[in-house]
């Protein structure tokens, strides 16, 4: 790789170790091995596939690896709670939450084939398959099978929908008493505001609201969890389509 698509290895080292360490995260030299591994990986396969819009080393490791990474301080996540990413893409947040806490039970869904099938091949390339599922369906397909439906503990999202449509894609699966973790920027009142129906009809309240400091990030960032109140009626989720054709 050349130009625009390489970082040398001390300088990508540097800025994770500083930004892990700004964040109050263990930095671990095979955890940033594997984010090196993952972040070249995606910059060559991106080239064929247009699996992501930063083409930049330097630009990706703050707006992909540590943008997932900064809802960690602030999540009581443990190795017994069942996590899904909805709408994964590349593996942001799901696959870099999984590189840095390996023990977890996650499973990353999304729509698009030829994501799930670069996902595949760089689970295998960094050797990190147990209690890791990748899927390729629809969340208003998967949120309807029992063996998924209600039956997480943490639901990601990260840069997908809007918040009253995301509603619809997650709150199913979550287990009651669970929580979604919405990534959002500075829109996050107006699109909570559109959302009091949806979370009202779907189960779901605004828990907490926590502005992110992402290190070497400007823009600004905010963290927005919604606590599963009570369980979510069987006609949710609509059929494919519907939720972003018509949001609740």
């Amino acid at each position: 790789m050349r130009g625009v698509h390489r970082v040398e290895k001390t300088k990508f080292t540097e800025i994770m170790k500083q930004g892990m360490n700004e964040l109050k995260l263990e930095v671990n030299e095979k955890i940033i091995d594997n984010y090196w591994i993952y972040m070249n990986f995606l910059l060559q396969e991106n080239k064929k596939y247009n699996l992501t819009g930063i083409k930049k080393p330097e630009e990706a490791i703050r707006k992909h690896f540590l943008d997932s990474l900064a809802p960690l301080p602030y999540l009581n996540i443990s190795r017994d709670n069942r996590i899904i990413d909805v709408g994964t893409g590349a593996g942001f947040p799901g696959l870099v939450l999984k590189i840095f806490k390996t023990d977890i039970k996650i499973v990353l869904l999304d729509s698009t084939l030829k994501k799930i099938n670069f996902l595949n091949l760089l689970v295998k390339k960094l050797n990190i398959t147990k209690n890791l599922e990748l899927i390729h369906d629809r969340a208003e397909k998967l949120g309807k099978d029992e063996n998924y439906r209600e039956s997480f503990d943490y639901v990601f999202s990260r840069a997908v929908a809007p918040i009253n449509v995301l509603c619809e894609y997650t709150l199913p699966f979550i287990s009651q008493q669970g929580n979604v973790v919405f990534y959002k920027g500075p829109e996050y009142k107006a699109e909570i505001k559109e959302a009091g129906n949806s979370l009202k009809e779907l189960g779901g309240e605004v828990q907490d609201i926590i502005r992110l400091k992402v290190p070497g990030l400007k823009a600004q960032r905010f963290l927005i969890l919604i606590k599963k109140t009570i369980i979510t009626p069987c006609s949710y989720p609509r059929r494919v389509g519907i939720p972003k054709k018509r949001p609740l």
